[in-house]
């Protein structure tokens, strides 16, 4: 992964994120230009809502999208089978109004879904905390890391990890 991008890099340092431990992309917003633009691509992307159509002209007179998530740090989430099912979009701009993005019809859970090596579940608030402690390798060692949605973030599917982790939990002893 290139993290040569001066706003990313300050949230890696900032927020103690490690990209050679943890999974995490940044979205500088050119991913559908030039030589990688290509209409299979261009329509998955409106599909998922990577890109969204707002009719608008490119100075070339082509057709012109608006990237999703530009100039953000993006994040997978996870389903039980730890396939990818969405994506987290994290701000590297100083805007108080908009921080936080998902793809539409969210679903998966970050990092993932709790392994059955672990001993204790940590849940964090924020998908870019649980990154962080995900980069420490003390924590993760003994820990499984599993982030919320924001301080009303807690959803069903949450609840059903958390579950099937106590379930594991009580089937081993430690």
């Amino acid at each position: 992964m290139q993290y040569t991008t001066a706003p990313c890099k300050r949230v890696f340092t900032k927020r103690n994120l490690d990209f050679k431990k943890i999974e995490v992309g940044y979205n500088a917003g050119q991913f559908h230009h030039g030589a990688r633009k290509e209409e299979t691509l261009i329509n998955q992307c409106l599909e998922y809502g990577l890109l969204i159509d707002k009719n608008l002209t490119a100075r070339t007179g082509e057709k012109a999208y608006q990237p999703f998530g530009k100039w953000c740090v993006c994040f997978a989430l996870r389903n039980a089978q730890n396939h990818i099912t969405g994506l987290y979009f994290r701000s590297t701009l100083n805007n108080e109004n908009a921080k936080h993005f998902y793809l539409k019809e969210r679903s998966g859970l970050y990092p993932g879904y709790p392994n059955t090596h672990t001993k204790k579940l940590i849940l964090t608030e924020a998908i870019i905390d649980a990154a962080t402690l995900l980069s420490n390798d003390e924590i993760i060692k003994d820990y499984a890391i599993l982030s919320c949605y924001g301080t009303n973030g807690l959803t069903e599917e949450h609840i059903n990890a958390i579950k099937i982790y106590n379930s594991w939990k009580k089937s081993y002893s430690f």
